[in-house]
């Protein structure tokens, strides 16, 4: 699993750039990694945050390295439900965008949500991929199962998930065996969506035996799977893909291997070219200006006539989201309707910073399906509960619970 992680993390970064020695990237990234994990093992939450933000000042004058941390540290920061706090973190190391305006006279925005399910009434095969740092993206694919379902498709995969995810799973929650980044709880909130409507779950990433380590084999590798495991079985299915990045790419990723394999059109939506930043200087300018015209609240995408707008001719679809709205503290996209408990950071008892985490069941291992971290007193912060039983767990920074409560929505 460290591997996908670390694939993950020089995607994000380096796989456009034609300066930088991937090779010796990746051996900084497993140095970093492993020094992560060495000190912050069996510590809250909390303390890794903290240490990771230490950690970051030791390497402020060395960019690569301090890149590298910094998306660790966007990436922790999500698991915690900061997402303020993951943007910038995201962008201390960018530069600002000086990329053109792209001309889209005769669009029109519609709801990404609508629009995409129209268009996989023709496909077999979606694929939606996401920022591993930025839940947000999690919401759209969450929205759009239903849909999905209604139209006949009948499996979910996700790039985070292990062999023995499925295993897991039938336990009724999500287990921190699960996956990677199953752990944050728009993720965990997804996986469980996905099966309680009905789909089949189905891990494919790093199921096979590596022996070259190289991109090329890894999405090949990772195509064959699905191919055993959904359409040898059942050559009419219909799939929804969640992944990270490129790998929506229809050259010469995994949507590329999937069709060379399948023979079949996938459906490719992109959510990380055109996204809110930090501050607006590095954002994408179509997307400064796009948000400022455009009075949606929800995920939307451009058309024109049959003709749907994307960032690049690799992938079918680009998506918007508006600027995040914040209520009691929380990004208003997280949601996911349920109702939020406004009172309680009253549990932290004035010892700060505490996590709050909500579970259905409280099992050992078991992921929450909302988790906030509060500094202060003053900070506003709410939980969201789901239908049914909830236990709020609190803990303090070093992750010594303070209390337990139960609640009934």
């Amino acid at each position: 699993m460290k591997k996908i992680i670390l694939f993950c993390l020089l995607t994000s970064a380096f796989v456009f750039a034609e300066k930088v020695d991937l090779k010796q990237v990746l051996i900084e990234a497993v140095k970093i990694d492993n020094q992560i994990k060495e000190q912050t093992k069996d510590k809250s939450l909390v303390e890794k945050i903290l240490f990771i933000e230490n950690f970051a000042k030791e390497y402020s004058n060395n960019p690569i390295v301090l890149d590298l941390i910094m998306q660790e540290l966007s990436a922790v920061y999500s698991f915690a439900g900061s997402h303020r706090k993951t943007l910038i973190a995201r962008d201390a190391t960018v530069e600002i965008d000086t990329s053109g305006f792209e001309n889209l006279t005769g669009y029109q925005e519609k709801d990404a949500v609508v629009e995409i399910l129209e268009r996989a009434k023709n496909h077999q095969i979606v694929m939606v991929n996401e920022a591993h740092d930025i839940a947000q993206h999690r919401v759209l694919t969450y929205r759009l199962l239903q849909g999905l379902w209604k139209q006949g498709y009948r499996y979910f995969a996700a790039e985070t998930l292990t062999p023995m995810s499925s295993e897991q799973i039938d336990k009724g929650f999500i287990t921190s065996q699960v996956g990677y980044y199953t752990d944050e709880a728009l993720h965990a909130n997804l996986v469980l969506k996905a099966k309680e409507i009905g789909f089949e779950v189905v891990s494919y990433d790093q199921h096979k035996p590596s022996v070259m380590n190289t991109t090329d084999e890894r999405e090949t590798h990772s195509a064959l799977t699905i191919k055993e495991k959904v359409f040898d079985k059942d050559p009419s299915a219909k799939i929804v893909i969640h992944v990270g990045y490129s790998h929506i790419n229809e050259e010469k990723w995994l949507a590329s291997k999937l069709k060379n394999i399948t023979k079949l059109e996938t459906l490719t939506i992109d959510q990380t070219t055109r996204i809110e930043r930090s501050q607006v200087k590095y954002e994408h300018p179509t997307y400064t200006n796009v948000v400022k015209s455009v009075n949606y609240r929800k995920p939307f995408i451009f058309v024109k006539g049959n003709e749907v707008w994307s960032s690049d001719n690799k992938w079918d679809i680009s998506v918007f989201w508006p600027r995040t709205r914040y209520l009691n503290g929380r990004a208003e996209w997280a949601t996911l309707n349920r109702k939020p408990y406004i009172s309680a950071s009253k549990h932290c008892k004035n010892l700060y910073p505490c996590m709050i985490e909500v579970f259905k069941f409280n099992q050992p291992y078991e992921v929450p399906l909302d988790r906030v971290i509060i500094s202060s007193k003053s900070e506003p912060k709410a939980v969201f509960l789901s239908q049914g039983g909830n236990t709020l767990v609190v803990s303090d920074g070093r992750g010594n619970q303070i209390a337990k409560i139960t609640l009934q929505n």
